[in-house]
């Protein structure tokens, strides 16, 4: 669509909605890949050296800690932010909190995960950026029709920009409006302004993404969850992921290949890997298995709870 510095207002909002979805599902993902491969909470570290590894773990905005340096060991223990990842030769420029910038190897940066409390909080603003992104674009689709009227390519690029804020929230019934308002938008542009190819290629792409959200919602027992971000899963998927928690909380405790974690470690794990509100009850160790169902039925609750104007409680 051009450069974001010239792009009309409802260009802009397609754009940064596009770019909301994308920083929250990565960040979200990092966070999590960090949680289940066994790296540790605040204010400590994971490792990782490879490439992959460098743009997984130090991805820019992320926070992390210097350890290590032989020369300049002033910098040691001082936190920072990473603003630029030079992968090819697997450094990483920091800018730290005395506002120095320092081009560090990757086995002298540590990242940092921010509490339980505090990542609720940040994907939290996040929701309530997307639902302000709704109700803005709302009114600008009804603003575009009640001025320029159905058959204008500014309406069509107001049902995309609808489309794809509705897209945003990972919820049934709001993926199915954005597939409806995206369809809409194809055929106000194919009726007004066919020859548009950066517009109908916009216009395709999100189509596309849209309806690919939708079948994976048609499939049985899928749902997201809250924060919105948290990409729809099946039990059998949740199931999955979560025996890979267990060995990843495992490896972080020191315990890697142990049977067995305590009800505390099991539910400080979980909070921290988004499922804020669960309370473990059970006394003594916890196997995998005892893991992996009290998890899911969390999960689950966090599903029905995000989805309860979409899908029936059973």
């Amino acid at each position: 669509r051009g450069d974001i510095a010239h792009a009309s207002t409802p260009q802009l909002e397609i754009q940064l909605s596009r770019i909301l979805t994308q920083v929250g599902q990565m960040y979200m993902s990092q966070y999590r890949s960090q949680i289940t491969n066994g790296a540790k909470g605040d204010k400590r570290k994971c490792t990782g050296a490879s490439a992959s590894a460098l743009v997984l773990y130090h991805s820019p905005g992320s926070r992390v800690l210097v350890e290590g340096l032989q020369k300049q060991q002033q910098h040691n223990g001082i936190e920072g932010v990473v603003v630029e990842i030079d992968a090819l030769r697997m450094r990483v420029r920091l800018d730290m909190l005395d506002n120095k910038e320092l081009m560090l190897k990757s086995e002298n940066v540590c990242p940092l995960l921010p509490t339980a409390r505090k990542l609720q909080e940040q994907l939290m603003k996040l929701h309530d950026l997307a639902q302000e992104r709704i109700a803005s674009s709302k009114e600008v689709h009804r603003i575009q029709i009640k001025v320029k009227g159905v058959k204008h390519v500014n309406t069509a690029i107001a049902c995309e920009t609808l489309g794809v804020a509705y897209l945003v929230t990972g919820r049934p019934a709001d993926t199915g409006l954005a597939v409806s308002l995206l369809i809409q938008a194809d055929k106000i542009r194919r009726r007004v302004c066919d020859d548009d190819k950066d517009l109908a290629i916009g216009i395709s792409e999100t189509l596309s993404a849209a309806k690919t959200a939708q079948a994976r919602f048609d499939e049985g027992g899928v749902l997201s969850a809250m924060p919105c971000f948290w990409l729809p899963t099946s039990r059998q998927g949740d199931e999955i992921r979560m025996v890979r928690l267990f060995a990843g909380l495992q490896a972080r405790n020191g315990k890697r290949g142990s049977p067995s974690m305590s009800s505390e470690a099991m539910q400080q794990g979980l909070r921290l890997y988004g499922l804020f509100n669960v309370t473990v009850s059970a006394c003594g160790a916890v196997d995998v298995d005892a893991f992996v169902a009290i998890a899911c039925d969390e999960l689950q609750k966090m599903k029905l709870e995000a989805n309860r104007d979409s899908v029936p409680a059973p």
